[in-house]
């Protein structure tokens, strides 16, 4: 009885296996005779980012899918700081809408104080998200670690 069950789970494992690729060829031919106008539907897009957002002077993480998961940083003080290397890159600093950098969600200049609310750990590079309140408004988004001086807890 034991030795049948396990050749039934056998059969229906290889069964379900040569189905979902079946599917899987399937759904790849039917792909292949789309129009450009149908395939977005059918195939998953490639994000990209916008034209206004920069190359950054320092790495960036190669592979969106192997960063960390964002966690409470606390809402600790911190400055940015728009210099890399000692060389000023970015007088203003820009705050994206994610660690990926598709979108620019707000601006503050060189030397403006945040508030820290998440921390993410990535492969490469670590981005924090952060607010401030400027001249301009409310400003938010993420900004990568280099362009963040954290405050030091007094003693």
């Amino acid at each position: 009885m034991l030795l049948s069950h396990g050749r039934f789970l056998f059969c229906a494992v290889l069964i379900l296996a040569t189905g979902c690729q079946s599917g899987a060829q399937a759904s790849a031919s039917q792909a292949a005779t789309l129009t450009p106008a149908t395939a977005i539907p059918a195939v998953a897009a490639v994000a990209q980012r916008d034209a206004n957002v920069p190359e950054l002077p320092f790495p960036d993480n190669p592979d969106p899918n192997q960063c960390g998961i964002p966690t409470p940083f606390g809402g600790g003080a911190a400055r940015v700081d728009g210099f890399y290397d000692g060389q000023p890159v970015e007088p203003t600093v820009l705050l994206y809408d994610s660690h990926e950098r598709l979108h620019i969600t707000g601006a503050v200049p060189s030397g403006t104080q945040v508030r820290v609310e998440l921390y993410q750990p990535n492969p490469v590079l670590d981005f924090y998200f952060v607010r401030a309140d400027t001249a301009n408004g409310p400003q938010h988004g993420w900004v990568p670690a280099p362009f963040l001086q954290l405050d030091q807890p007094s003693l």
